[in-house]
């Protein structure tokens, strides 16, 4: 007799306007979307202090990097052709972390080993102890 267990395309659909991407959820992509989603955000909060037009670019380019960090090579500039704004695009990528990490949470990756232990625990006490003969 065969198991058969039916696998599941390990990502998350992402639309923005007319636009669509997916985010792999895999361990590498997961890795890399928590390592640079608190390094650009500290990043553009700091932009953000001072716009002037030099900084404006190197907004720009913070963002080109968040956004293909999580959406891909070239996704920025798909984005920003759809709307040519900083200031949206940076509203944008805020609730696409911020939608990202809720999504990935619901599918139980934690952000967190010391969560996952505690789940794993937690589930282990529900389930009684088996007896040895």
């Amino acid at each position: 007799m065969a198991i058969k267990i039916q696998t599941e395309k390990p990502v998350i659909p992402i639309e923005f306007g007319g636009l669509k991407f997916e985010f792999p959820v895999d361990d590498e992509a997961i890795k890399k979307f928590r390592e640079q989603i608190p390094k650009l955000k500290e990043e553009l909060e700091d932009l953000a202090l001072d716009q002037n037009e030099e900084n404006q670019e190197l907004t720009k380019e913070a963002l080109r990097k968040g956004y293909d960090v999580v959406l891909g090579e070239g996704s920025f500039d798909k984005v920003y052709q759809e709307t040519p704004s900083i200031v949206y695009c940076m509203h944008y990528y805020s609730q696409l972390a911020e939608g990202l990490e809720n999504e990935l949470k619901e599918r139980g990756f934690s952000d967190s080993a010391q969560e996952k232990a505690q789940k794993y625990l937690q589930q282990n006490k529900k389930q009684p102890a088996k007896k040895k003969k």
